[in-house]
């Protein structure tokens, strides 16, 4: 089979070499494309980018690839980047000098380009014109630059200039948007970024969108006539830029012009006839001594296969053997390492729990001690804060967003979100996020409030209803995790919270019944809920005030999916504005792995 692959190879090379293509270093060396350029090409590239005012990103890397393009189609390229007005005058004077000298003459240009009364100024980077009158002394005029191409028969202009120039609003006439139409001439080719009176964009890339396409029109040029590849040119940015920028062009030349003329038709087809004859002729002496060599090989494989299948079915008997040992033993290994694992786990998370726990029984002692203390006329404004201070929410790598809605269950996993949104009387809103810490079967679920991105407090819940303070219009939150009995029984676990309503003195449930079945839609989808009605009762100097509680709540995911609090006043024949707002579920996000 090796003296096969190097017998082909050896005759592939030679039959290539036979026929190889008249003029196969073109690409290397452009051929002169017509008459016009046998005396030579010449071209000025140049890319300025750091102007003081209005610096650019992209002319410079653009002023670098199109010369490398243009040296690569045979051009005698000087290429110059962030030119000043003198950097400019140098090179214009140099380039002038060899175009009188030369076919084919070729101008890039990419940086700011103004027009003033009709007239186009390329801009240096040290231009700083105050009047009309310093055009000439800080500028260079387009019209004078086209006309130091001298005596080349081929005159190649691109602009990628068309940018909107702050420099134009200082002078008193002219000033318009982009260039103005260029003075049209035979023998000269002018291409624009974009239609004159239109401004042309930067690009976001590597490269701005007009020189991007006509660097692409470059990298393949053999066969194409310029006028033809402008008009690629034309389409590609149109097509890019969704139609807010279209390249123009101006003038015409005396004839056609090629970068790269291509080969005759009649030879490509003579030379492609006798390629596919050798690579034929090749294929068929191949795959005859392939055959050859495959019918010899089949019966050595046939013998060493019967050897291998008596070798293979002792080998597996021996195998299956010591392979259900280790099978065996390897489950046991791993069944006790994710019982430990377990364990660790469950001790990690009854530990945290139980620190939640006793700093939760002292909180709530502190807080009975601060209403017994409190004395019925103290004022909130005189009873410190019990919230906690602001402080920035941790820094963290959300998991994915679940889709809206509640995910699986009624457990969850330590890291999930419940994010609620409460709007008040005046529409107001504020976001209330509920993030589960830890789980533990038959102990307690322990969950984390942030309120505007602020955390508050951490609580244990183990089942029972609760109502929890929270720093909102709606006073209480119906806790998660109610197993959905005992709602006689339910208690504030942190009613401070009520004190900081000015004159009220203590805050205790009253009545709280669940009214009837609902289904409703929130924000984060629709659910199957219980309604629950209760009274919270606020007594103050002037009498009892209560607040009206109405919560629709998931027993299926063990969660409140809408709450709504009216509070009113004996003394007061509308509701109290302050205790009025609406909360619902808007979103629901799981660490569960999907």
């Amino acid at each position: 089979m090796k003296s096969l692959r190097r017998f082909f190879l050896l005759f592939a090379a030679y039959a290539l070499a036979a026929v190889s293509l008249p003029g196969a270093g073109a690409e290397s060396s452009p051929a002169p494309a017509s008459g016009a350029d046998k005396t030579g090409r010449v071209a000025v590239v140049i890319g300025n980018s750091r102007y003081p005012s209005g610096a650019l990103a992209n002319p410079q890397n653009d002023a670098k690839a199109m010369a490398a393009s243009l040296k690569k189609l045979g051009f005698d390229v000087e290429l110059k980047l962030d030119a000043s007005k003198a950097d400019m005058d140098a090179i214009f004077r140099r380039f002038s000098a060899k175009a009188d000298k030369s076919g084919v003459a070729a101008l890039f240009y990419a940086g700011h380009g103004i027009q003033v009364s009709g007239s186009n100024y390329l801009v240096p980077i040290d231009a700083n014109p105050q009047s009309e009158r310093d055009l000439k002394r800080d500028m260079i005029k387009m019209d004078d630059v086209i006309d130091d191409m001298g005596a080349a028969k081929v005159k190649l202009v691109f602009f990628d200039a068309c940018r909107d120039n702050p420099l134009a609003r200082s002078f008193s006439r002219g000033g318009s948007r982009g260039l103005a139409a260029p003075v049209e001439a035979t023998g000269t080719l002018i291409s624009f970024a974009t239609k004159h009176g239109n401004t042309a964009a930067d690009g976001e890339g590597r490269h701005s969108p007009y020189t991007t396409a006509l660097l692409a029109a470059l990298e393949s040029p053999s066969g194409v006539e310029i006028e033809q590849m402008l008009r690629k040119v034309q389409q590609g940015v149109k097509q890019a830029t969704n139609g807010q920028q279209e390249p123009w062009r101006y003038g015409s030349l005396d004839g056609d012009f090629y970068f790269v003329a291509g080969a005759p038709a009649a030879d490509v087809a003579k030379v492609q006839q006798e390629v596919d004859k050798a690579v034929s002729e090749a294929m068929r002496r191949a795959n005859e001594q392939a055959e050859r060599e495959k019918a010899e090989l089949q019966k050595s494989i046939k013998a060493l296969q019967e050897a291998n299948e008596r070798a293979v079915a002792d080998a597996l008997k021996a195998q299956k053997q010591a392979s259900e040992s280790a099978v065996a033993e390897a489950l046991r290994r791993s069944n006790e390492q994710a019982l430990r694992e377990r364990q660790e786990l469950q001790k990690s998370m009854e530990k945290m729990l139980a620190d939640a726990l006793e700093r939760q029984k002292a909180a709530m002692e502190s807080e009975r001690l601060a209403l017994l203390q409190a004395t019925p006329r103290e004022s909130a404004a005189q009873r410190p804060p019990t919230m906690a201070p602001a402080a920035p929410e941790p820094t963290r790598v959300n998991p994915p967003a679940a889709p809206h809605g509640l995910a699986g269950g009624t457990s969850g996993t330590a890291g999930d979100e419940w994010e609620y949104v409460a709007t008040d009387v005046y529409g107001k809103q504020q976001k209330l996020i509920e993030r589960v810490k830890a789980i533990v079967p038959g102990a307690g679920l322990l969950e984390e409030f942030v309120l505007g991105g602020r955390p508050l407090f951490e609580w244990v819940f183990d089942g029972k209803p609760r109502l929890v303070g929270i720093p909102t219009d709606s006073l209480m939150l119906f806790a998660p995790s109610w197993s959905g009995d005992g709602l006689d029984s339910i208690s504030i676990m942190n009613p401070s919270r009520c004190l900081q309503i000015q004159y009220v003195n203590s805050c205790r449930v009253g009545k709280a019944a669940v009214v009837g079945e609902e289904k409703i839609t929130v924000p984060a989808g629709s659910y199957d809920t219980r309604k629950i009605q209760l009274t919270l009762i606020l007594p103050t100097d002037y009498g009892d005030a209560t607040v009206e509680v109405s919560v629709w709540y998931s027993k299926e995911h063990k969660r409140m999916v809408r709450q709504f609090v009216k509070g009113r006043h004996p003394m007061a024949e509308a509701s109290i504005n302050a205790l009025h707002e609406t909360m619902e579920l808007a979103a629901y996000r799981s660490w569960a792995p999907r």
